[in-house]
């Protein structure tokens, strides 16, 4: 069996395919065990180059770097689609994201979070627990992302938190969804204890820069006052871009952070 499966499912929820890639670790034909699942957006990009970095997540690589340490992982990728990406990704979408939108010519301009979680709640997740030796329980279940696929897990980790114990936000565009995600916030309880990693370069993006690190230092101190701060990483890496290279450098961070959660 090859390591990176490529499957297409057609979401009943968002009424298009979607590109899977189950990543499996390295012993998975020779052993019997089970293992965690790990749910990551921007699939195309985890094994292979990114065209925008030329860089990719190398994810093969840090799971079996680390397969003694963590015991395995499960890796779902969820391709995204340059035309729906910013809708699917987002419970709000901000001014300047629906000009980028219609730039894109989208006719219908709406946030797809809400599909986009069911798709991978209710069509996704089944499949991969039917078809793949997982270990099905939420404390084993994790969500993670990039950029717009940052902003996306966190706010479906938390809306389902009966699901996933363990979200990554690795460099997450919250101006974009800012005032649609702390709405959400505010009005919803984290009853199940999960663990929150999310982490910033200190120069994602030119003049954004500021931006993008103001805006995570402001979600780090909201939510360390709504769920235990023990339970919350906050990475800054000093000198990092907006890139898959810095994020393949703290991915390994990201994985123990989950595996050693108690």
């Amino acid at each position: 069996m090859e390591r990176v499966i490529i499957k297409q499912l057609y979401s009943n929820n968002l009424k298009r395919n979607k590109t899977i890639r189950i990543i499996l670790p390295m012993n998975y034909n020779k052993e019997i065990s089970s293992y965690p699942v790990l749910y990551m957006h921007d699939g195309q990009y985890l094994v292979n180059e990114s065209p925008y970095s030329n860089y990719s997540w190398e994810v093969l690589k840090t799971i079996d770097k680390m397969y003694n340490l963590i015991n395995g992982i499960i890796i779902v990728g969820i391709d995204s689609d340059n035309k729906y990406r910013l809708m699917e990704y987002s419970n709000y979408l901000n001014n300047s994201a629906k000009k980028r939108l219609k730039r894109l010519n989208v006719n219908d301009i709406h946030p797809e979070a809400d599909k986009y979680g069911k798709f991978i709640v209710e069509e996704l997740k089944p499949m991969i627990d039917s078809e793949f030796r997982t270990k099905k329980n939420r404390e084993n279940t994790y969500i993670a992302g990039s950029s717009c696929g940052g902003n996306i897990s966190l706010y479906l980790g938390i809306k389902y938190q009966m699901y996933f114990s363990c979200i990554g936000a690795f460099s997450p565009a919250l101006y974009i969804v800012k005032k649609g995600l702390y709405d959400y916030l505010n009005k919803t309880n984290i009853n199940n204890r999960l663990y929150i990693y999310h982490d910033i370069g200190t120069n994602e993006n030119g003049f954004f820069s500021k931006i993008y690190y103001d805006d995570d230092k402001e979600f780090h101190d909201y939510i360390i006052n709504k769920i235990p701060k023990m339970d919350v990483l906050r990475i800054v890496d000093e000198g990092a871009t907006h890139s898959e290279k810095h994020w393949a450098k703290r991915f390994e961070i990201f994985l123990l952070f989950c595996h050693k959660k108690t």
